[in-house]
């Protein structure tokens, strides 16, 4: 697949350009390793969604440099604002409200400056990896892959084992792993775990304990 930037990328965008990026998932195996100072000695961190680092910085690192998310229902209203902001929507979700979708990200995000994927792009990935609907967490992965960056992963379960998140309390984590609470249930999170793994195999993308 031939991938390149649109032409009128952010600027934060163009600027990746042959630096080290650690994408952070929001699986438990986020923590408990104290990698926070090995991740912030990246050039670039991108965290996904709900992050969370107040208070948890030896575990996750402090910086956020790119913030990914899919503007979905879910998404927690922030204090602090990341400055750089990409927004990655499903194009079958792109294709129904048109235009009319940046009123919604800009109610959620609370901000007005932020990128969005176009719809030929997210349509293009998809196609691209025959997974039907991805997360957002692939998505990122999968666009900074195809752009040819140094990429280096830590914290992505897939929901394999738990649905829980890192920063989930443990009455939130018990609700989600019972299925009380629903999670990722729209998604194929075994095939997109499958996928970025060949990418590790290969030698495409590396974790981070693979990158120390």
């Amino acid at each position: 697949m031939v991938f390149s930037l649109p032409g009128n990328s952010a600027d934060f965008l163009n600027e990746l350009t042959s630096k080290r990026i650690i994408i952070i998932g929001n699986g438990p195996s986020a923590i408990g390793q104290n990698r926070g100072h090995d991740i912030d000695t990246f050039d670039t961190i991108i965290r996904i969604n709900n992050f969370v680092t107040d208070g948890m910085e030896t575990q996750v690192g402090s910086r956020t440099d790119i913030w990914v998310n899919g503007a979905n229902q879910g998404l927690k209203r922030r204090s602090i604002i990341p400055k750089n902001i990409l927004v990655m929507i499903p194009p079958s979700v792109l294709a129904r409200k048109g235009d009319s979708i940046h009123k919604r990200i800009k109610n959620r995000l609370s901000t007005k400056q932020y990128y969005m994927l176009p719809i030929d792009i997210m349509t293009q990935m998809e196609e691209a990896c025959e997974i039907s609907r991805p997360t957002t967490g692939f998505f990122a992965i999968y666009f900074h892959y195809l752009l040819g960056f140094d990429i280096t992963l830590h914290g992505f379960d897939f929901f394999v084992g738990t649905r829980s998140h890192y920063f989930d309390s443990p009455i939130v984590q018990w609700f989600k792993d019972k299925g009380i609470i629903k999670k990722a249930e729209k998604h194929d999170v075994m095939a997109e775990k499958l996928f970025i793994e060949s990418l590790i195999n290969k030698g495409d993308i590396k974790l981070l304990s693979q990158d120390s």
